[in-house]
């Protein structure tokens, strides 16, 4: 009778050691990462170029719906263009952000691990939602959207970012101000 307390109890050590090698990813909300991305959009709210220029790594990818860019001179301009040209009175309500660091043994979309996938670093994703809400500078109406934005983050850059909302707005103030050039 002894025997069976013992034997479950070192079953369920076996067992739960067994088990926790699997994956060990973790979630952040304040930890540096999580807190340059709220300063990056801080910046946009205030114009701040200078900060994005220094967020981003030079070897930038973005990907805005279906929308790619490369590199972060390229996607600095269109930051520019929207900060200056298109919206004022940037701000991001409800802005929420989080960190997750991937475990080497998570799964990928492709059904490799972030081991197998990324073998010489750490595989790190920031996620971040709000509503963005500013003023066009060309027909000066008031547009409110939601979007979520995720940035991959490696050797402490921002080296890829995917950007997802309804354009509709922004399409509408951009043609505005392509349409004013024209007269």
């Amino acid at each position: 009778m002894k025997l069976i307390p013992l034997f479950l109890i070192a079953f369920g050590l076996i067992s739960s050691s067994l088990f926790g090698e699997e994956e060990k990813s973790y979630l952040r909300t304040k930890d540096d990462i999580s807190m340059k991305v709220r300063k990056y959009f801080k910046s946009i709210s205030t114009g701040d170029i200078d900060y994005a220029a220094a967020f981003f790594g030079e070897g930038l990818e973005v990907h805005v719906n279906d929308l790619s860019l490369t590199g972060k001179a390229e996607y600095l301009k269109r930051l520019e263009n929207t900060t200056t040209q298109l919206f004022k009175d940037i701000q991001f309500k409800d802005l929420h952000v989080h960190t997750n660091y991937f475990s080497s043994e998570a799964l990928t979309a492709n059904g490799k691990t972030f081991g197998e996938y990324r073998p010489t670093e750490q595989t790190i994703w920031t996620n971040s939602w709000a509503v963005f809400m500013g003023v066009g500078r060309t027909t000066g109406k008031k547009v409110s959207f939601r979007f979520h934005i995720d940035f991959r983050t490696s050797k402490g850059k921002v080296v890829e970012m995917l950007a997802y909302y309804d354009p509709t707005q922004w399409n509408a103030e951009a043609e505005a101000m392509e349409a004013a050039k024209v007269k």
